[in-house]
């Protein structure tokens, strides 16, 4: 096995997202929902805590992933409290809404602060959204990983998420079909799991985030192999 290693890449990340929207302590005429419902596939998961999920933010126009992170990074509230910002982009009734991504907000009472501050920075938020309560996501972020094995990896950042280099890229409803018949004829049991890809020296290698309140190689190791049978 080779040595582990570090390494900062970015990335992205598609899944379904059950939402929620919030109402109070926003700006008037905005949008800001919450995922509340994370890693939903996994059974063992029951967000129950005072702080916010991933908070999502709704602009008028895509920011980047550079833009999203160049206006955090200059709101003290984010800064001190290491908030993780991503770009996003839903897809709701056919039609894509651009979102900044907000996690590890430190509380709920500050989100109308936090929007001020975008708005300082040059940031519009949209004022209509064709909302549904689940929509496919795109986050476009960057990760810290830990390479623990050949094409697996461990999140730096939460004890509880790994990743699979898998050898090709799913469209979505292949990915589903692929997770559910990996799930019912293996004993890779107790994950949720989302598609994606991470930009690794200048490559995309397609991979598989993994969650699972009982993370470990031999997880990981499973559902590689259970996939590598399926495809």
């Amino acid at each position: 096995m080779k040595p582990k290693k570090k390494l900062k890449v970015c990335g992205s990340i598609t899944k379904k997202e059950s939402l929620a929207k919030i109402s109070s302590n926003i700006m008037k005429h905005t949008i800001v929902v919450e995922a509340n419902q994370p890693y939903s596939n996994y059974y063992g998961k029951t967000p129950d805590k005072p702080q916010p999920n991933s908070l999502f933010l709704f602009t008028e126009r895509y920011f980047t992933l550079e833009e999203t992170l160049r206006f955090t990074q200059n709101i003290d509230i984010c800064a001190k409290n290491k908030v993780n910002v991503a770009s996003a982009v839903f897809l709701f009734r056919n039609n894509r809404v651009p979102a900044i991504r907000i996690k590890n907000f430190p509380d709920y009472q500050h989100i109308k602060m936090l929007q001020e501050c975008y708005v300082r920075l040059g940031v519009n938020f949209a004022r209509k959204v064709a909302f549904e309560k689940e929509a496919l996501l795109t986050v476009t972020k960057c990760f810290s990983l830990t390479r623990i094995d050949e094409g697996l990896y461990l999140d730096n950042d939460d004890k509880n998420e790994g990743y699979i280099i898998v050898p090709k890229r799913f469209e979505f409803p292949e990915f589903i079909e692929l997770m559910e018949t990996v799930k019912n004829n293996s004993e890779c049991m107790f994950f949720d799991a989302a598609t994606g890809g991470l930009i690794v020296d200048g490559r995309v290698e397609e991979m598989l985030r993994i969650y699972s309140g009982h993370l470990s190689l031999d997880l990981l190791k499973c559902i590689k192999q259970e996939i590598s049978k399926w495809i």
